[in-house]
């Protein structure tokens, strides 16, 4: 499973991961679970982001994915 992980503060994507299981969320960061066609949208903003010295922003991701949109939106519910 691929998780995306978000910096609680700032709400930037800091990387992906693979793990078995759901990673625990600490104090810093959120661990979302992303299918592959989120994680290839995911991507390919972090090329056009690369390009400027940037991380990719949560709401960039949400707003041309409704899936993960939706996934915020659960884990926000879980907290």
């Amino acid at each position: 499973m691929n998780f995306v992980v978000v910096d609680k503060q700032s709400n930037l994507i800091t990387g992906v991961i693979t793990a078995p299981a759901q990673p625990t969320n600490t104090a810093k960061a959120l661990f979302i679970k992303v299918g592959d066609i989120t994680l290839n949208k995911y991507y390919r903003l972090l090329t056009k982001a690369r390009k400027k010295g940037l991380l990719v922003d949560v709401g960039e991701l949400a707003a041309i994915s409704h899936h993960f949109l939706d996934l915020l939106i659960e884990t926000d519910r879980k907290q």
